[in-house]
C-alpha cells in the first residue's frame, strides 16, 4: 500500500555515478515519488528520464565523480534533487535534436513530471518537484465554486438594498484584486513561453513550418466557424422591413487596430495587459534568439531561469483559480449588467447556444479524425473549459490550457509554448462568433435589413475584430463601435451591445479555448508532432 505523506521526509546521500550507482539513485527516486502518491506510470517515466541525464553525465563527466541525493521540502514545496560536481553537462542541450515532449521542458518540469535542470557554482542540479496528489477533484472545486457563488449571490440579492451595497464593497475589490494577480503574471508567461517556444523550435525551417501551418489554421478556422453560424442563424433574423445597411470607415478603423499591435514601447504592453503587443515583442526577440543561436547563450539562460520562476509563480495562483471563479461569478450576479439585455436578448441567447455548440462539434471532427474517443477528448477539455467558462479571462486558464495541451493531449512542446500563447491572443472563434451573432440580434431589434452583402460584410468585419481586438479593458468597446458602423447599425444600440457582450464573453472565451485545443491537436497530427499514446490515455 502506497504510502501518501503531505510532504517528504529529509534524507540525504551520497552515491557514484556509476552504473551501481545510477541504479542506486534511480531507486531512491522511485521510493521517494511512491511517498507522495505518484501515479505509476508517472514514475516510471520519471525514473528513465533521470537515468538518461544521468548516463549523460557519467559518459561526459569524470570517472570519480559522487552524486548527492537530497529530498524534502522547501516553503511548502516537496523535491527529490540529485547533484553531481563538474562541468556544465545540459540535458535540454542535447535533446535539443529530438521532438520527444517528456523529457527537457519547462512545463512538465514546473509540473513535477519531468527533471528540472540547472548549473550553479560548479554543480550540476536535477531536480523533481512532484505535486501534491488532489484530495478533491479539480472539476469538482470549480464545480463547488460556481454552485457556491450561485447560491451566496442568490441569497445576498434577497438583502436590502444597503446589505448588498456593502457586499458589493467587499467582491468589487477582492475581484479587481484578483485580476490583477492574474494579469501581472500572464503578461510575463505569455512573453516568456512564446519567446521561449520559439527558440526551443530549433532552427527559422522548422519555425517557419509550423507558424505556417498553425497560423493559416487559425485564420481559416475563425472565418470558416463564423460563416456556418452565419449560414445557420441568420435566418431566425429577418425583420419585416428595415433600411438598408452602409458602413463607411471600418476598414480604415480596423487597420487602425492591426497597426496598434506594434507597441510605443517595451514598459507599456505589460501595464496594459495588451496580450497582442506582448506578442509581437516576444515573436521579435524569440526570433533574434533563434537567428543568433549560441551567440545568445547568456540571455538564452536568463530567459530558461525567469521563464521557470514565472510558471511556479502561476502554479501556485493556479491552485486558487477556484476562489476566483467564485468571486468572479458573484460579483457578476451582484452587478446590475443583467438588468438591461431585453433589447439584445434573442442575439444573447442564440449566441450563446453557438458559442457552446461550436466547440462540441470542432471536438467531435477532431475525434473522428484523430480516430479517439469523442468522450475522452471531452473530458481532457473539460478543465480548461471550465476556468474559462465561469471567469471569462483566458489568462487563468493559460497554465492549465498549456499543462492540458502536453500533458493530456499529447502535442510537442514545440507547438505548445509557440501556439497557446498565440492562440488564445488571436484563435478567438467564440469572439467572431459572438460578434457576429450579437449583430444580427442588434439589427433586427433596429429593423436594419439584412441582405446577403450585409451578412458576408458582417462575417469578414466580426472574423477580423475577434483577430485585431485589442484585449484590455474596453477593448470590446471599441469593437461594438466600428461592428455597428460597419453594419449600419445606429449608435446608441452599443449600450445594449455592451451589456450583451458581459455575459457572452464568458461564453465566448470558454468557446476559444476549446476549439483552439482541439485545433492544436489537429495542427500537431498534421505535423506529425502529436503523441497518439498520450491523447488515447485517460486522464
Amino acid at each position: 500500500m502506497v504510502n501518501r505523506k503531505p510532504g517528504l521526509p529529509k534524507l540525504h546521500r551520497e552515491v557514484p555515478l556509476d552504473e551501481a550507482g545510477i541504479d542506486a539513485l534511480s531507486e531512491l527516486l522511485v521510493q521517494g515519488l511512491e511517498q507522495v502518491g505518484i501515479d505509476r506510470k508517472d514514475i516510471i517515466r520519471l525514473r528513465l528520464a533521470a537515468e538518461e541525464i544521468l548516463g549523460l553525465w557519467r559518459s561526459r563527466g569524470k570517472t570519480d565523480t559522487v552524486c548527492m541525493f537530497h529530498q524534502g521540502t522547501r516553503f511548502g514545496r516537496m523535491f527529490l534533487e540529485i547533484t553531481a560536481p563538474g562541468k556544465r553537462i545540459d540535458p535540454n542541450e542535447a535533446a535539443s535534436d529530438t521532438d520527444d515532449p517528456l523529457l527537457f521542458t519547462n512545463l512538465l518540469a514546473h509540473a513535477g513530471l519531468s527533471p528540472a535542470y540547472s548549473y550553479q557554482d560548479g554543480v550540476n542540479h536535477l531536480s523533481i518537484y512532484p505535486s501534491r496528489p488532489h484530495r478533491i477533484s479539480p472539476v469538482f472545486q470549480l464545480l463547488l465554486a460556481i454552485l457556491g457563488a450561485g447560491a451566496m449571490g442568490a441569497a445576498l440579492l434577497a438583502l436590502s438594498a444597503q446589505a448588498r451595497a456593502g457586499a458589493i464593497g467587499v467582491v468589487d475589490p477582492l475581484f479587481s484584486a484578483l485580476m490583477g494577480v492574474l494579469q501581472t503574471l500572464a503578461g510575463p508567461m505569455i512573453f516568456l513561453s512564446v519567446c521561449w517556444g520559439i527558440f526551443n523550435i530549433g532552427d527559422i525551417h522548422m519555425l517557419g513550418r509550423i507558424g505556417k501551418v498553425v497560423l493559416l489554421r487559425f485564420l481559416g478556422a475563425i472565418f470558416l466557424l463564423t460563416a456556418v453560424t452565419a449560414v445557420c442563424l441568420v435566418w431566425l433574423f429577418r425583420p419585416e422591413s428595415g433600411a438598408t445597411s452602409t458602413g463607411t470607415n471600418a476598414a480604415a478603423q480596423i487597420y487602425t487596430m492591426v497597426l496598434g499591435i506594434i507597441p510605443t514601447n517595451i514598459v507599456t504592453p505589460f501595464l496594459e495587459g495588451n496580450s497582442l503587443q506582448i506578442i509581437f515583442m516576444a515573436i521579435c526577440v524569440g526570433l533574434v534568439l533563434l537567428v543568433l543561436g549560441d551567440k545568445t547563450s547568456a540571455v538564452r539562460e536568463l530567459l530558461e531561469q525567469v521563464n521557470r520562476v514565472v510558471q511556479f509563480m502561476m502554479g501556485v495562483v493556479s491552485r486558487y483559480i477556484p476562489l476566483f471563479v467564485f468571486v468572479s461569478l458573484l460579483s457578476l450576479i451582484l452587478s446590475d449588467a443583467l438588468s438591461n439585455l431585453g433589447g439584445v436578448m434573442k442575439g444573447l441567447l442564440l449566441g450563446i447556444a453557438a458559442c457552446v455548440a461550436c466547440p462540441l462539434l470542432y471536438a467531435l471532427w477532431a475525434s473522428v479524425r484523430l480516430k479517439v474517443s469523442y468522450s475522452l477528448v471531452l473530458r481532457k477539455l473539460l478543465p480548461t473549459y471550465l476556468i474559462a467558462l465561469s471567469t471569462a479571462s483566458s489568462s487563468a486558464a493559460l497554465s492549465i490550457n498549456l499543462e492540458t495541451c502536453e500533458r493530456k493531449l499529447g502535442i510537442s512542446g514545440r507547438i505548445v509554448n509557440f501556439a497557446v500563447p498565440l492562440g488564445q491572443v488571436v484563435f478567438k472563434t467564440g469572439a467572431s462568433i459572438g460578434f457576429f451573432v450579437l449583430a444580427l440580434g442588434l439589427a433586427e431589434f433596429y429593423q436594419v435589413s439584412m441582405p446577403l452583402p450585409w451578412v458576408v460584410t458582417g462575417v469578414l468585419t466580426s472574423g477580423l475584430l475577434a483577430i485585431a481586438a485589442p484585449p484590455v479593458p474596453g477593448g470590446s468597446l471599441t469593437c461594438y463601435t466600428v461592428l455597428l458602423t460597419q453594419l449600419g447599425i445606429p449608435g446608441e444600440a452599443i449600450g445594449l451591445a455592451v451589456a450583451g457582450n458581459v455575459i457572452l464573453d464568458f461564453f465566448m472565451t470558454s468557446c476559444g479555448l476549446a476549439c483552439l485545443q482541439s485545433e492544436l491537436m489537429l495542427s500537431a497530427s498534421k505535423l506529425g508532432m502529436l503523441d497518439w499514446e498520450i491523447l488515447r490515455t485517460e486522464p
